[in-house]
């Protein structure tokens, strides 16, 4: 029978879009009344607030020996844990942490909702082997799953099939300042993410190089940490830049920094819904991202709210940023339009949603389990 318990389960609470989600929805769900336990499994340092009502149970594999061993006890572990909490639903965030969950849940009698966090028909964090796994813990472990956008559920689901919801990630508007006024002629071009092959900074350094050949005022601006921090290093020296291009880290004020910048720029190879673009185009700015999801559809519509180009092409995104630079009244219609964001994602709505899916699969559940 349904209780007021949720459990959610995902790979660690460090910096990162997925990470900072789920802190914001464990935090709703608590203020709405619902008892959250809230499983990482991993353990660390936790880069964003969660209210001390949530209980928070940490994991760590680090002991295990070989993917196979870590899987196996992650798995048993979580099972341990979901049978001790005994919750009325469980959610898995990410294709990692939420295909464990549901495999640790199965025969549990316990409703399971996974969220995908990034587009599987671009991304290349998983193989394909994985990935096939994935699909069929969807198909087969999985009472719903939750996706930011029409292409991931594709992946999984046909269009009739009811498993599949599409939310998108939400703004917190009364943590935000209100939206520039225009262009700030500030000569910063910002990029924000993790340090890594997915972003794919090396593109936009070598677009900049072309921006800043032409331009030579502008600098550009990359916050994040990650592994791919010291190829980049050496990259920006090797071309010159290192008076330009700065590589400052992890910046917790990053609306200040939005509110400082003449434009946004995502340069990644995949993505699911890119929070630090959605922020950039809330506060106003004029945005360019690239195609993350080959032509099957971005935050951004071209042209109207922002630029969207080809992934891996360093002369389209020089060229995106130069008709910014050199068209200021498009820049400032661009970024203006892509204000509008505010209204279509205020987490007022969004969260509201994610808990009417959850309280819908509960009711659904429980109802067929009593026939």
């Amino acid at each position: 029978m349904p209780n007021n318990r949720l459990a959610i389960v995902i790979t660690g609470l460090s910096f990162g879009g997925a990470e900072r989600v789920t802190s914001f929805l464990c935090n709703y769900f608590s203020a709405t009344g619902r008892d959250v336990y809230l499983i990482s499994l991993t353990k660390g340092e936790r880069a964003y607030p969660l209210s001390d009502a949530i209980h928070v149970r940490e994991l760590s594999a680090s002991h295990t020996k070989g993917k196979l061993g870590k899987y196996r006890f992650l798995i048993g572990a979580i099972r341990k844990e979901i049978k001790e909490i005994n919750p009325s639903l469980v959610m898995g965030m990410m294709s990692y942490s939420g295909s464990l969950a549901a495999v640790a849940c199965k025969g549990l009698g316990i409703p399971f909702i996974i969220s995908e966090r990034n587009d599987p028909n671009t991304s290349v964090t998983f193989s394909e082997m994985e990935k096939r796994i994935f699909y069929f813990i969807h198909h087969h472990f999985v009472t719903r799953a939750i996706f930011q956008t029409e292409s991931a559920r594709s992946y999984y689901y046909q269009k009739e099939d009811s498993r599949g919801t599409i939310i998108p990630n939400p703004l917190y508007l009364e943590d935000m300042p209100q939206p520039n006024a225009g262009v700030v002629a500030s000569h910063q071009i910002i990029s924000a993410g993790r340090l890594n092959k997915q972003k794919n900074h090396e593109l936009l350094v070598q677009a900049f190089s072309k921006v800043h050949a032409k331009h030579p005022e502008y600098r550009l601006i990359i916050y994040g940490d990650g592994e791919e921090r010291t190829a980049l290093e050496v990259l920006v020296e090797r071309m010159g830049l290192g008076s330009a291009v700065s590589l400052p880290g992890i910046e917790k004020s990053m609306f200040s920094r939005l509110q400082e910048a003449e434009m946004f720029v995502l340069s990644s190879n995949y993505e699911g819904m890119p929070n630090a673009l959605i922020e950039a185009m809330a506060m106003g700015l004029p945005c360019i991202t690239t195609d993350y999801s080959e032509g099957r559809g971005t935050v951004i519509t071209h042209e109207t709210d922002g630029l969207v180009v080809p992934r891996k092409n360093p002369e389209a995104l020089a060229d995106a940023m130069l008709s910014l630079i050199e068209h200021p009244d498009k820049a400032h219609t661009l970024g203006m339009h892509a204000a509008s964001i505010r209204k279509v994602l205020d987490s007022n709505v969004i969260c509201k949603r994610w808990l009417t899916t959850i309280e819908e699969t509960e009711d659904s559940y429980y109802q067929r389990k009593e026939r």
